[in-house]
């Protein structure tokens, strides 16, 4: 082959690699805006910062609510104020107008579970708790007080499995499918990045490769984490008991032999509707039964 030819064929092949790092890199792009707009809208907490960076921030959501953010920033400082002075059920009904206004926030939800624990009531304390997390699973303030809590019910529920299992387990409750979204498709990102660079460098070898390989698992692994976590999210309803005591059947109607009972601010999964009761499962035990559907409230 001549030296033309030659000359000719290797640059065939550079813009043959240097368009398909553009494409490799469009493509990756377009994967993580698309991850991130699909987190915005699969995570509550995700999503109401995303909407909070777009409004310019006033600190609560606004969209199509009833109360506009000037109400609601009023009521929410009128409802602090009776916190303070000892007004938990004045705090309560305040914070409650500004969530039925359709303001959602953790920082809200975690205010009311405080003025209603100040106020006695651990059922609604402990499902604001829950809400204020499922909002921002990072908000520690929550998880603390919702441990607090939980250490005073009556239905005390014991951690299952050692310390390595409960930080497992802590580590996967904040793991959002919004956030694990985004790591997917920043994983993604990297790893066509690598892939690309190693393409125009003419190999992918040395620490290109080494980083594909450590990317091309981490994307696995998340890949799998989102799986079961949308499944979960899709499948898995956890409530809260609100009634001061229940009892729990083995069928659905109070003609049906009581198998125990369950107390206020109890988590528990529901697992079937019929009627006016629901199948229901107590989380670390097997304990599982029928109760009214009116003495529990779903997170």
């Amino acid at each position: 082959m001549s030296e033309e030819a030659r000359e000719a064929v290797c640059k065939k092949a550079e813009t043959m690699r240097r368009s398909a790092a553009a494409t490799g890199i469009a493509l990756a792009a377009a994967l993580a805006a698309a991850c991130v707009a699909w987190a915005a809208g699969a995570d509550p907490g995700l999503g109401a910062a995303v909407r909070a960076l777009a409004g310019a921030g006033d600190g609560l959501a606004r969209e199509e609510a009833p109360l506009d953010a000037a109400q609601a920033t009023e009521l929410f400082r009128e409802a602090n104020a009776l916190y303070a002075e000892g007004a938990y059920d004045g705090a309560v009904s305040r914070y409650e107008r500004v969530v039925g206004g359709g303001i959602e926030s953790p920082d809200v939800r975690y205010n009311l579970a405080n003025a209603y624990f100040k106020a006695g009531m651990m059922g609604r304390a402990v499902l604001n708790y829950e809400r204020a997390l499922r909002l921002d699973p990072g908000h520690e303030d929550a998880r603390a007080n919702l441990e607090f809590v939980s250490e005073i019910l009556a239905d005390r529920q014991a951690s299952v499995g050692g310390p390595m299992s409960v930080l497992f387990e802590d580590a996967y409750s904040r793991a959002t499918a919004g956030r694990l979204a985004v790591l997917a498709s920043l994983s993604y990102f990297i790893l066509v990045g690598a892939v690309t660079l190693g393409i125009l460098r003419g190999a992918v070898t040395g620490w290109v490769a080494r980083l594909a390989v450590v990317m091309g698992i981490l994307l696995v692994v998340v890949c799998g984490l989102l799986a079961v976590r949308l499944y979960q999210e899709r499948s898995l309803r956890e409530a809260v008991v609100l009634a001061p005591e229940v009892a729990v059947r083995t069928g659905p109607g109070e003609d049906f032999v009581l198998e125990f009972r369950l107390h206020e601010g109890t988590k528990v999964r529901a697992r079937e509707d019929r009627g006016d009761w629901i199948r229901i499962s107590v989380g670390g035990s097997d304990l599982e039964g029928w109760l009214p559907a009116g003495s529990i409230e779903e997170i």
